[in-house]
């Protein structure tokens, strides 16, 4: 039935997907804390913080609105390189129920932010395979993900998912990695530029090194709750993962390039959780996007709809069960 509804490219699953946003996160009009702390190394954001921190409407806004956009471009960009059918809604509809499952996360938040850059550099790099002058398209992408670093600094792991694009792509050409590390560098020689004629320029190196810990998950505390959904999703992450892997080669080439690099996207979000230690829960909050996506193309590929349809029943419930507290124990 979802399945069957989001595969439409009807205006009620579109609908339906723009009131499931605004009727589960009304809760954001309502919180006494609007947006997300300042974090360490993410000026951007503090920037952000500083202006409307304590405007909470218009925070509200704001996310739902990101929101909304980041769901509908993760499915343009799966839709528009033949990985789900042009007619659908199922990726932005799994995007609104992965990243709504943490509750606390329901504000505006660094990641929020972050994501939009990445998402946007993600569909850049994707265009690299029918380009033939490719210089502009990996210089924009490393700017990007230099932008999303500014606002969730772990976000600098991302480069290496456009070195791992260049070698599925066969691109061994020196210009493409030297030009893609100048686009990323850029942003952040305007920012040194910046703190050294503030005189801040030591003491922020000090914090940039201290932001490079990984993460050690013996000294992560979290609630009942949050241990539920990450087995979930980490359970249905890690089938999606297999059933791509075992179906990969099965599929044309162009397809197979684009499959790898989604499996990438999942490798890496992961290796940017290890670096989050100074960032708590957002290093989870961070790899919901390539999860979403992961899930999304097993049930793209599946064909026991019996079975795809209780994984979108089940994500749906663990989403509702959160929103209205069922599961909100410690």
């Amino acid at each position: 039935m979802l399945n069957k509804l989001f595969n439409s490219n009807s205006i009620s699953s579109l609908v339906i997907l723009i009131l499931t946003v605004l009727i589960f996160w009304a809760i954001a009009f309502t919180s006494a804390v609007p947006m997300a702390n300042p974090i360490p190394v993410s000026p951007l954001y503090n920037i952000v913080f500083r202006y409307i921190g304590d405007l909470s409407v218009v925070c509200a806004f704001i996310t739902l609105g990101l929101l909304i956009l980041e769901a509908l471009l993760i499915n343009y960009v799966l839709s528009e390189n033949d990985l789900i059918p042009r007619n659908s809604y199922i990726a932005a509809y799994i995007f609104i129920l992965v990243t709504g499952l943490f509750n606390d996360h329901i504000i505006l938040h660094p990641v929020l932010i972050a994501n939009l850059f990445i998402i946007a550099a993600f569909w850049l790099f994707l265009k690299l395979y029918e380009e033939h002058d490719a210089y502009t398209t990996v210089f924009n992408t490393g700017t990007l993900i230099s932008i999303a670093s500014m606002f969730y600094f772990p976000s600098t792991v991302f480069i290496l998912l456009i070195w791992a694009g260049f070698i599925i792509y066969r691109l061994f050409s020196w210009r493409e990695w030297f030009i893609s590390i100048l686009g990323f560098l850029l942003p952040y020689l305007f920012l040194g530029s910046y703190y050294f004629w503030n005189d801040c320029f030591a003491a922020k190196i000090s914090l940039y090194k201290e932001a490079f810990k990984f993460i050690n998950f013996n000294n992560f505390s979290t609630t009942t709750y949050i241990y539920i959904i990450l087995a979930v999703l980490g359970l249905l992450s890690s089938f999606a993962l297999f059933k791509l892997l075992v179906i990969i080669n099965e599929k044309a080439i162009r397809t197979r390039k684009f499959l790898s690099i989604m499996i990438w996207y999942l490798i890496i979000s992961f290796a940017s959780l290890n670096l989050s230690a100074e960032f708590g829960v957002f290093g989870f909050v961070m790899m919901l996007t390539s999860v979403s996506v992961i899930i999304t193309l097993y049930i793209n590929y599946s064909k026991k709809s019996i079975l795809t349809e209780g994984v979108l029943i089940l994500l749906a419930l663990l989403f509702i069960s959160g929103r209205l507290g069922l599961l909100s124990f410690n």
